[in-house]
């Protein structure tokens, strides 16, 4: 999953398993200064020069959707799956920290995609389901 962002930058130079560094391609960079992770099955990058996600993102024809699995489906009847606890706190956090970064940028001055709107329209879906099936009413 890496790949669909590492295979779009310069400079990519693997500095441990699953972590790189890059030329960030939303500012001039003379020196990598973009660190790609790939940790659980998610992508994380930070552009060490202050450069927003959205930015990076955009310099390289992708947005967050790209970057995060899509909706699964579900069979109609089938029994509930048991859930580990530790995973759907990831799972939330990763959709939190989808809100949080278009929170970011929006109030950056940095418009949302159709596809970021809806990625986090999907994160808020999710959120809320979680919210309701713990008894929260939001």
């Amino acid at each position: 999953m890496i790949e669909k962002l590492t295979s779009r930058l310069d400079g990519v130079k693997r500095t441990g398993p699953g972590r790189f560094v890059a030329i960030c391609p939303a500012h001039d960079d003379k020196n990598p200064s973009l660190v790609v992770t790939e940790k659980d099955e998610k992508i994380l990058f930070h552009c060490f020069s202050g450069c927003p996600p959205a930015e990076v993102l955009a310099a390289v024809a992708l947005t967050f959707a790209d970057l995060y699995p899509e909706r699964p489906t579900y069979t109609k009847g089938r029994r509930a799956a048991q859930f580990n606890p530790y995973d759907v706190l990831k799972a939330l956090a990763r959709e939190s920290g989808i809100v949080t970064l278009a929170a970011a940028q929006v109030s950056t001055g940095h418009p949302l995609t159709t596809a970021d709107a809806d990625r986090v329209a999907l994160a808020h879906e999710r959120l809320r389901d979680a919210a309701l099936l713990m008894g929260i009413r939001l």
